[in-house]
């Protein structure tokens, strides 16, 4: 079994920080180049919408088109998460950001980012990092969140002007 230790910040090192900044650079870039191909997305996109299975349980499927949806996309898919990944109290700042004071409310809150987090995990968006109390995107979800997101701020809109 691997164990994970902090790393010693010497000379002998460097080969590791440079193989650990390399990776972290790759899911960047990963990350500003997801949408490529339209058509591969919108076929996803009708995926996400059907229900899945997570754990024997069904979860129903995300609705891309809907703000509450692309409001968690849009958290998930914030910058500040790319390298660590993120945790539950990440994603609850900023979908909630006006905390309540109440011990209660909070957990409420807590226990309602954490079954958001399980419905990505569902649709495969998203990846438990072992070990860790945090989670990653995956490519597929990169994909997915980005044209869901940019579905809803500016593919829309376009629609419904040509409409109007």
């Amino acid at each position: 079994m691997v164990d994970w230790y902090p790393m010693a910040k010497r000379v002998c090192n460097l080969y590791r920080y440079a193989q650990v900044s390399r990776q972290a650079n790759h899911r960047y870039l990963d990350a500003l180049a997801s949408v490529v191909d339209p058509a591969r997305s919108y076929q996803l996109l009708d995926r996400v919408c059907e229900p899945a299975q997570f754990c024997g349980q069904r979860v129903r499927g995300f609705n891309p088109v809907a703000r509450t949806d692309t409001r968690l996309f849009a958290a998930v898919m914030r910058g500040e998460h790319t390298i660590a990944g993120f945790r539950n109290g990440d994603l609850l700042k900023v979908l909630f950001p006006r905390l309540p004071a109440a011990q209660v409310l909070k957990r409420r809150l807590s226990a309602c980012v954490t079954r958001l987090i399980q419905r990505l995990r569902a649709h495969n968006l998203v990846a438990k990092i072992p070990r860790t109390r945090r989670y990653r995107i995956t490519t597929r979800g990169y994909v997915l969140m980005s044209a869901a997101v940019h579905l809803r701020e500016e593919g829309l809109s376009q629609v419904l002007q040509a409409a109007a």
